[in-house]
């Protein structure tokens, strides 16, 4: 056998790779972990400033998540349960154009378009009700079977064909977006599978626990995962080109270095995958995912305020605006949930672009004169203490991947298989599961990908 640097380059220190290099180490494999930024997680990114804790990537848990739960006992990291906190979050208030609506108003409220039925739901939580309600999926993993190719069409022409108007379909999928520009942009049967994996979560659940976060931080989770390998992480080694001849892959480092191994594991966003060149290039739906799948365009924007200016004007401190300021969410203690620790502003989809080519401080003034517009009270209350532009990351693209109309059916099935001796994993490439669930489903399979082939010595 060739010799190499290692048995399995794992390219990404993000949950997924990080699972995968594990669980092979455990199996007796050589694993060498690459990273091109100088930090673990990945899309895992706990910021501490001014000696608080503000997750700028993954930070909900949910109750269901078995793997990532066995993951926090296997270190012995403590979970905090966020059910109090979930009950300050429906006191959110709307705000369209420049008028702030009471959630309490907002069933009679003229500009109000739902159905009779459905005027009491909020415009945030209309679409994730509607996927609940009307959704065929028995089981998440459900989306991928031909039976259901035909809700491979937008958000729009799945809430239309249900009668809806297109002024239900503007207010109940066109605000802060999670996945898509629009309801033009994004997959209805993505959304029938994200609704059918939470449906799956409630099932799974313990007690009455609705999720978790990790105390002093989510990434306390990857630290500990990378702590626990033989070979320490390599990081600020960005690979830019895989080449497969033979039984042999050799990556090549933006410093020049080379690095040879008999597999790989890349774990990137596929954002950041479309930079690296890969020698055979992919052919097919999987170079098609590659290039275009969509990754959300998201700036996470925190805010310390000087006093409780939501005192003065007698509105929840959290909004969910049409403005720049995007979701403005108080964010609280998991130990003390009726404290305010500070302010987070969600900017997603079109209105994260418009901030992305605006320095950390031009950006953070635009969101704070967004807040001021909508409520005075907090003019000269707020102060940036911290940006975290996922759209503008090389490295990731945008915080999760998406799919557009008709993607799911071209390539979702076909996206995660392996490429010669280059594997794949991510949150993206799951089946059956989302977020950091999915992240660790992802890596088991390119796990059992590498076991088998190596056994077979293919």
């Amino acid at each position: 056998m060739t010799q190499t640097d290692c048995d399995v380059a794992v390219i990404g220190a993000g949950i997924s790779g990080l699972m995968a290099a594990l669980t092979l180490e455990a199996e007796g494999f050589k694993v060498q972990v690459l990273e091109a930024q100088g930090r673990i997680g990945g899309r895992i990114h706990s910021m501490r400033q001014l000696g608080d804790n503000a997750e700028a990537g993954a930070t909900y848990i949910g109750a269901g998540y078995q793997r990532f739960m066995a993951l926090a006992e296997r270190f012995s990291i403590p979970l905090i349960d966020v059910t109090p906190i979930l009950e300050f979050f429906r006191e959110q208030e709307l705000a369209l154009g420049n008028e702030i609506i009471r959630q309490k108003d907002w069933p009679d409220h003229p500009a109000n378009p739902f159905p009779d039925e459905d005027r009491k739901l909020m415009p945030w939580s209309y679409h994730r009700v509607l996927t609940m309600r009307e959704n065929p999926l028995d089981q998440p993993g459900d989306w991928l079977k031909p039976a259901h190719r035909a809700l491979d069409i937008s958000m729009r022409d799945w809430m239309r064909g249900l009668g809806l108007s297109d002024a239900v379909v503007n207010m109940g999928y066109g605000i802060n977006t999670t996945f898509g520009r629009d309801a033009n942009d994004v997959s209805a049967l993505l959304m029938l599978f994200r609704a059918a994996f939470s449906k799956q979560q409630r099932k799974l659940a313990p007690g009455d626990s609705l999720g978790f976060t990790v105390e002093r931080g989510v990434d306390r989770v990857p630290k500990a995962m990378a702590a626990a390998l033989s070979n320490p992480v390599e990081l600020n080694a960005e690979v830019t080109a895989i080449e497969c001849r033979g039984d042999i892959v050799t990556l090549t480092l933006a410093d020049g270095r080379k690095f040879t191994c008999r597999r790989a594991i890349c774990s990137l966003p596929f954002a950041a995958l479309r930079r690296v060149t890969i020698d055979p290039p992919m052919q097919g739906p999987q170079a098609e995912a590659v290039n275009e799948l969509p990754h959300q365009a998201i700036t996470q924007v925190y805010l310390a305020p000087k006093r409780p200016f939501w005192e003065d004007d007698g509105f929840s401190p959290s909004l969910y605006t049409d403005s720049l300021a995007g979701m403005v969410t108080a964010v609280r203690s998991g130990t003390a949930p009726e404290k305010i620790s500070h302010l987070s502003a969600w900017v997603i989809g079109p209105n994260a672009e418009r901030l992305s080519g605006l320095s950390e401080t031009e950006a953070g003034d635009a969101v704070i004169g967004a807040i001021e517009a909508l409520r005075p009270a907090a003019t000269g209350q707020l102060e940036l203490i911290g940006l975290k532009d996922w759209g503008g990351d090389p490295f990731a693209g945008g915080a999760w991947a998406y799919f557009r109309p008709g993607q799911v059916g071209r390539f979702a099935a076909e996206m995660a298989r392996p490429h010669g001796r280059i594997h794949l994993c991510g949150e993206h490439l799951a089946l059956a599961g989302r977020g950091l669930e999915g992240a660790l489903e992802s890596a088991e399979t390119a796990v059992s990908e590498v076991i088998e082939a190596e056994s077979a010595h293919i």
